[in-house]
Order: structure tokens, then C-alpha cells, then sequence
């Protein structure tokens, strides 16, 4: 959490936006962004999502490696069973 709170940081200096701005353009407070940038983990994870989108961090990777990470999960997922049952336990009662 610390590592992403910084990354946001420097990002939104680089592009020379203010607390404020940043705020306004994720849709929050900007008691919110300091807590973002400060790695507060009571913060909602949408939030903290959101401003490093609207600073450009990738959150998952670059997109060769999501791409690929995305065509492995969809191999997996042919080769697993469409469902899931778990049977029953066939009841016993003669006694």
C-alpha cells in the first residue's frame, strides 16, 4: 500500500496537478487523496484505484503481460468444468 501511495504521489506532481485537482478528477475529498498518498489502509480500495488510473499507473502490469496473464486464465478455464456440484450424501436410514 505504502509502494502505490507514493507511486500516486509522483505522479501527480509530475503532471504538475495540485491535491485539489486530483481530488476533483477521482471524485473524492481531498482529506480522501492525502489519506491515498499517505497509505492509510481505511481508505476504500476504489478510491485508491481510481487515482492511480487518473495518474496513469498501470495497476496490473503493461498490457503485453495483462494480455497474457488474461489468454492464460481463458485456457485454464476451458480446461476446467463449466460447474461445480458437490453430490449429495446419500442418506442411510435402515436400520
Amino acid at each position: 500500500m505504502q509502494l502505490l501511495a507514493a507511486e500516486i504521489r509522483a505522479a501527480r506532481k509530475l503532471r504538475g496537478w495540485t491535491e485539489l485537482e486530483l481530488a476533483q478528477r477521482t471524485g473524492c475529498s481531498r482529506l480522501t487523496l492525502r489519506a491515498i498518498e499517505a497509505g492509510k489502509p481505511t481508505v476504500a480500495i476504489g478510491n485508491v484505484f481510481e487515482a492511480a488510473t487518473m495518474v496513469g499507473l498501470s495497476l496490473f502490469g503493461g498490457v503485453q503481460e495483462t494480455t497474457a496473464r488474461l489468454s492464460e486464465t481463458k485456457v485454464k478455464l476451458e480446461l476446467l468444468p463449466a460447474r461445480i456440484r458437490h453430490q449429495k450424501p446419500e442418506l442411510k436410514d435402515d436400520f
